[in-house]
């Protein structure tokens, strides 16, 4: 009797072995995933920065339904993944501009958070393009204070 009180006791100790480390390695899995969303959710705004930054006069001079890609630097940081950063500037009409970043983390090919977003600008009725310095020019403003729209 006390030899299956034993063995009872050396499973119910296994089976409660197990359920711990599945557990612990499922909340590593959710804190992992949860720090990835936040980066990549941060990592927008800053996109949308590097895009207005890096304004041309060849984003000016896009044909009308043309649109060009914009190279940015990956991202990386010491507390957490790299992430992968692209965007587009396309020009819808002749003053309406859509600037969309997409931002990946852990790899392009499956990425464990992603983030899809579209900033719109227009530049006002009879407004030149103002140029700067180093053949830059001066992005159009932003449609409404809140033209930033998700892309899920």
């Amino acid at each position: 009797m006390a030899l299956v009180a034993a063995l009872v006791l050396l499973a119910l100790s296994a089976a409660l072995a197990t359920a711990t480390f599945s557990a612990s390695r499922a909340m590593r899995r959710a804190a992992l995933l949860t720090r990835t969303r936040a980066r990549v959710e941060a990592a927008v705004p800053r996109a949308f920065a590097d895009v207005l930054a890096g304004w041309s006069a060849v984003m000016d001079t896009l044909p009308v339904g043309d649109a060009s890609e914009v190279k940015l630097a990956s991202d990386s940081a010491a507390d957490g993944p790299p992430l992968g950063r692209t965007a587009w500037v396309n020009r819808t009409t002749d003053r309406l501009y859509a600037i969309t970043v997409d931002i990946r983390a852990f790899g392009d090919d499956h990425p464990l958070a992603r983030r899809h977003a579209r900033l719109w600008l227009e530049r006002p009725a009879g407004a030149e393009p103002s140029a700067g310095a180093g053949g830059m020019s001066y992005p159009p403003p932003f449609v409404t204070p809140w033209a930033f729209s998700d892309l899920y």
